[in-house]
C-alpha cells in the first residue's frame, strides 16, 4: 500500500471521527433538553426558539437542519478525498505493473543470454579452419613398419659335380639368439630338403643335407659352413647369427682343402 493511500484514509479516519463526535453532542443536548424538569422547559424552549432563523423564503429553519447540512457536506468531502487517493493510486500500480513485466523481460534475456553459446572470436575460427585444411592437404605418415632381420644362405654341391648351388642367397628372416644351425633348418625346411644332423648346441654336427652325406664322396668328404667369408671352427650350433650375414655351406672332398679351409 502506497504512502499516499495511507494518508488518506488516517485524514478520512480523522475527519469522521469529527462528525461522529458533533452528530454524538447535538443528540446528547436533545436527550436533555427533553428528561428536564417542567420549569426548565420554558426556559429551553427559549432558547430553541432564538435558534430559529427564517430562510429567505420566509420559513424557519432550525440549527439542526444546518449541522445535517454540514455533516452531508463533509461526508462529500471525504467521498472525493477518497476518490481523489483511488485515481492518485491508479497510475502508481500500472507503474508498478510496467516495472514487474519489465523486470521479467529482463530476467527472460539474461536467461538466454546465459545459456547461448560463447560466439568464437573470428582469430580463433579462422586458424581452426586453416588447421582443419592444413591436416586434409598433409599427406598422412604411414606408421613406421617393424624392422626385419635377415641374413642370405647359400648351399653349394660337391665340386667333382660342378659345384652346383642348390640354395642361392635365401634371405631367412632370424630371430634373437638364433644359431647358424637354426637359420638351417628353417630355410631347408621352407624348401621342402631334407636335413640330417647330431648333437645339440655347442655338439651340433651336419652328416647330411638333401640327401648328402658325409664320407658320400671318400673318406675325406662332409659338410664345412662359413659366415661372412669366414671359416669358424666351432660348432654351427653355437655360434650366434646377425642381421646381415651371409651364411655358405658347402660340400668339400678334400677336408676342406678343395674349399680353402684353414687346416689344424
Amino acid at each position: 500500500m502506497s504512502k499516499k493511500r495511507i494518508i488518506a484514509i488516517i485524514s478520512s479516519l480523522i475527519i469522521l471521527s469529527g462528525i461522529g463526535y458533533g452528530t454524538y453532542q447535538t443528540v446528547a443536548q436533545d436527550n436533555v433538553a427533553t428528561s428536564s424538569q417542567p420549569a426548565k422547559k420554558a426556559h429551553q424552549s427559549k432558547r430553541i426558539n432564538k435558534s430559529v432563523t427564517v430562510g429567505l423564503d420566509g420559513k424557519a429553519k432550525s440549527k439542526v437542519t444546518e449541522s445535517h447540512r454540514q455533516t452531508v457536506s463533509e461526508s462529500q468531502k471525504i467521498a472525493e478525498i477518497r476518490k481523489a487517493s483511488h485515481q492518485s493510486e491508479q497510475p502508481s500500480e500500472s507503474q508498478t505493473e510496467a516495472t514487474s513485466k519489465q523486470s521479467v523481460a529482463q530476467q527472460q534475456a539474461a536467461a538466454q543470454e546465459s545459456s547461448a553459446p560463447a560466439p568464437v572470436p573470428q582469430a580463433a575460427a579462422n586458424q581452426s579452419s586453416q588447421a582443419a585444411q592444413n591436416k586434409a592437404t598433409t599427406p598422412s605418415t604411414p606408421a613406421p613398419q617393424p624392422v626385419i632381420k635377415t641374413v642370405s644362405v647359400n648351399v653349394y654341391g660337391p665340386i667333382s659335380e660342378g659345384n652346383p648351388k642348390w640354395l642361392n642367397a635365401d634371405q631367412v628372416e632370424i630371430k634373437d639368439g638364433d644359431m647358424v644351425i637354426d637359420v638351417l633348418k628353417r630355410d631347408l625346411q621352407s624348401r621342402g630338403m631334407a636335413l640330417s644332423y647330431r648333437g645339440t648346441g655347442g655338439g651340433v654336427y651336419v652328416k647330411g643335407i638333401n640327401g648328402l652325406f658325409e664320407f658320400d664322396k671318400g673318406p675325406l668328404s662332409g659338410w664345412l659352413y662359413r659366415v661372412n667369408g669366414v671359416f669358424p671352427n666351432y660348432s654351427c650350433g653355437s655360434y650366434p647369427v646377425k642381421s646381415g650375414d651371409v651364411i655358405d655351406w658347402l660340400y668339400t672332398e678334400d677336408l676342406g682343402h678343395d674349399r680353402d679351409a684353414p687346416q689344424g
